[in-house]
């Protein structure tokens, strides 16, 4: 991932149920599954609840972050 001339390891780790999303080694947000499909998480907050699957929750953590950083 890039932003602006900058370049972003991201990483996803299976952890506890729940898969972390790790930027540059630092956790951003995570991904859960739930019954209606995915839930992603920026931090603490929800950025989408009804994901119909990773790939999806992951692009709106990632949205988040560009917004945010």
């Amino acid at each position: 991932m890039s932003k602006k001339n900058q370049s972003f390891g991201v990483d996803l780790v299976e952890t506890d149920g729940r898969t972390q999303v790790l930027v540059d080694n630092k956790e951003i947000g995570y991904i859960e599954k739930t019954t209606r499909g995915f839930a992603g998480y920026f931090g603490k907050q929800a950025v989408i609840n009804q994901a119909k699957d990773e790939d999806e929750a992951l692009q709106a953590i990632l949205a988040s972050f560009n917004l945010y950083q």
